[in-house]
This record gives structure tokens, sequence and C-alpha cells, in this order.
């Protein structure tokens, strides 16, 4: 009788190679990713007139991340520095409202915060409807009453340092503006001025309200009424 040779070592090294290889491999700690938002939280513009926001993600082991606006899509032109602690990317198409930004890496995934998308309020229209007085001397300083209609205020918030509206005497701006001044009466033009001291200048100009925020979608004025300065 021919004797076989035992390999229960053999097959017990095997099982137990196969067993590691099967087993799946916990990422380091050290690699697992941080994310923040820290600049661009919302965007500017309108639903209907977004503008292209650069949203900033700060964190660590954010080499080779992708992001998710929850469920919006990944935005464009993303870009990591090569520390892996600094994301850029221009959030995308959207629907109104607040989303998470997930970030995803080879090594995990984290919530970098909350990202709102501009509702769909369209900007309030401010029309400028007389001055008083009409005119002024050229060396400036007349105090000019300006009658609007419309709202300068935006719901839910204004944009961060908005007050009151910068007014122009053509190009040049002018000083002294005091916030809106609700008087009652009959019409607009009754309910609502601005006064400014009127700066120096010649002829006709057109006086205009702008919004002092750079990235402004707090108001838009559709007009401009004269004043005349006298010789």
């Amino acid at each position: 009788m021919i004797a076989r040779p035992r390999l229960l070592g053999l097959t017990v090294l095997t099982l137990a190679l196969a067993a590691c290889g099967d087993k799946p491999l916990t990422p380091e700690p050290s690699l697992i990713p941080t994310a923040t938002i820290t600049s661009g939280a919302m965007e500017n513009g309108t639903n209907e007139d977004p503008l292209p926001t650069t949203v900033t993600i700060t964190g660590t082991n954010l080499q080779g991340a992708t992001l998710d606006f929850g469920g919006e899509g990944p935005g464009t032109d993303l870009m990591i520095n090569p520390a892996g602690t600094v994301l850029t990317v221009t959030a995308p198409p959207n629907q109104a409202g607040r989303r998470p930004v997930i970030v995803s890496t080879p090594y995990g995934k984290v919530n970098a915060g909350v990202y709102t998308f501009r509702q769909p309020t369209p900007r309030p229209k401010v029309y400028l409807l007389k001055v008083s007085p009409t005119s002024g001397p050229a060396a400036g300083g007349t105090v000019v009453t300006l009658a609007f209609d419309g709202s300068l205020t935006y719901n839910p918030a204004d944009p961060p340092g908005f007050t009151i509206p910068d007014v122009y005497f053509g190009a040049v701006k002018a000083t002294g503006v005091t916030a809106q001044i609700p008087n009652p009466g009959p019409g607009p033009s009754d309910q609502n001025t601005i006064t400014a001291i009127a700066p120096a200048g010649t002829g006709f100009v057109d006086i205009t309200l702008k919004c002092p925020v750079a990235s402004c979608y707090t108001f838009s004025t559709t007009n401009s009424v004269p004043y005349h300065y006298l010789p």
C-alpha cells in the first residue's frame, strides 16, 4: 500500500493567505480627508441670472477629490493644490435651496458644509421719480431730495455691507447720503425719499442710484433723473 503525502500544513497556509487577500484594507487614519467651506458658501446673483461663484474648501488629504453639490452636480474648474489642503471649484447650475457639499477621495468622504443656491426672487425694481430742487450752483453743496418708487431692501437678506445706496451726479458720487425717510402721503413720490449733497459739476447731469456692494443683487435701478448745475 502506497502512503499519500500529508498536505495539512500547506493547506492551512494556503487558506490563511487567501483569507488575508480577501480582507478589505482599512485606510490609514492620517489619510482620511477633512474639509470645510471657507468661502463662496452662497451663490451670487439670482436664479434667472446666477453669477459664477468660486467655492473654496480647505482641509487635509484632498488630493484626487471629487465633489457633489447635493445632487446638483460636481461643479467645474476644480483645482487642488499639491499639498491637498485647498480645493477650489465653480458652483454648478442649480435649483434654489440649500445643499450639502460632499467631498469624496480615495480614502473616504466628508461633508464640507452647506452651500446656498440663490432663491428665485427677482431683483426689486427702483424707479427714480423726481428730484428737489432740480438745480443748484456749480460749486455743489445743495441738499437734494430724491423721490423713488420701489424697495431698496431684499428678502430674505441684504448683502453684507449694504445699508443705503450710493447717489451719483453724473460720474461723481455724492456725499452725505441719508437713509430712506418714510413720509405719509398719497403717492410713491411722497413715500420714499433719500437725500444727498450735490458735488460740484457743470451743465446737465443724470442722477442715478447704485448699490455700494460689488456683487449686488439687492436692487436694480432702471432710470435716472436730470439735475442742472447753474453757471
